[in-house]
């Protein structure tokens, strides 16, 4: 019998570099919510791909940056454990633009995170779609002298570019032992938690830039019935004003939120969905422990 190999691969990166539409383009199925703005994943999300005798568990972390807030220095404390635990990395980084010869300097601070475990480390190049052939080659030439990575590989995870090349190196690196999960099972994560992430995305997609990220979603009913699932959501904001934004004038706002997410929603479940979405006031919840642990932002 050929033998199974198993592992943890850590999506690691700046904001906003496309971690979460890798993972989801790896697997073949939306599991990590999207959104044009930095910062939107919050959790560590696994996704899980079985092929080959081989389980690849993907750990999709929230972008690495420096900040003072309570609620962005926890989400940033999962990644850095991720970092540090996974058998093997995917450090994702943008091309670097013209005019530029050196790295990002949040890029750089990862770099020293990473400067022990840079053997264990594939470093993804993501959104080649957007730049000249010249630009890559330049950018791999640069990324190639900042350190010993294990292989570098450029892509795009939006268009699905060499995705699947990438997939297949990751079968070199990963070590020998049993599978962790079932073969069809693609998350650890349950449908209700998915839920209130698709209500999240569509909360920073339908309100774009007028959003603060001090918005949260809390599932406090998800009811299965024959032919239907009911399912009620609390909205979190920070001040009345924020709560005015996310309902809009005459609750056209909240019933586009709802509308959005509830398609994503029924595609999910493969069954029809009611969506009740109520908003609240929960006042400076980002920087309180006690509010962020209710929040299950631990």
């Amino acid at each position: 019998m050929q033998e199974t190999k198993c592992g943890f691969v850590g999506l690691i990166g700046r904001p906003n570099v496309g971690k979460s539409t890798l993972l989801n383009q790896i697997i073949g199925q939306k599991i990590s919510i999207t959104a044009h703005r930095p910062q939107t994943t919050r959790n560590r999300i696994l996704g899980i791909k079985t092929q080959d005798q081989c389980q690849m568990i993907f750990v999709d972390t929230p972008g690495i940056h420096l900040s003072d807030k309570l609620l962005n220095q926890r989400i940033v404390k999962y990644s850095v454990q991720t970092l540090e635990e996974a058998d093997l990395n995917l450090f994702l980084v943008e091309p670097i633009p013209e005019g530029r010869d050196t790295i990002h300097k949040d890029d750089a601070e990862i770099f020293k995170l990473l400067e022990k475990k840079l053997s264990q480390t594939i470093l993804v190049i993501n959104k080649i779609d957007e730049v000249a052939h010249e630009t890559l080659l330049r950018s791999i030439s640069i990324f190639d002298k900042a350190g010993p990575f294990a292989e570098i590989v450029p892509v795009s995870a939006l268009k699905a570019t060499n995705v699947e090349h990438l997939t297949a190196l990751l079968l070199k690196y990963l070590p020998s032992g049993n599978f962790y999960f079932e073969e069809d099972q693609i998350t650890d994560v349950s449908e209700r938690f998915l839920v209130g992430e698709f209500v999240r995305e569509s909360l920073f997609r339908s309100l774009q830039r007028e959003l603060p990220y001090a918005v949260a979603v809390s599932v406090t009913s998800f009811q299965e019935g024959p032919g239907l699932v009911k399912i009620y959501c609390d909205i979190y904001v920070e001040r009345e004003s924020q709560k005015g934004i996310v309902i809009g004038n005459k609750g056209k706002m909240l019933k586009k939120i709802g509308t959005s997410a509830r398609h994503k929603i029924e595609t999910l479940l493969g069954n029809k969905v009611f969506l009740s979405l109520q908003v609240k006031v929960l006042k400076k919840w980002s920087a309180s422990a006690q509010h962020l642990d209710h929040l299950g932002l631990e």
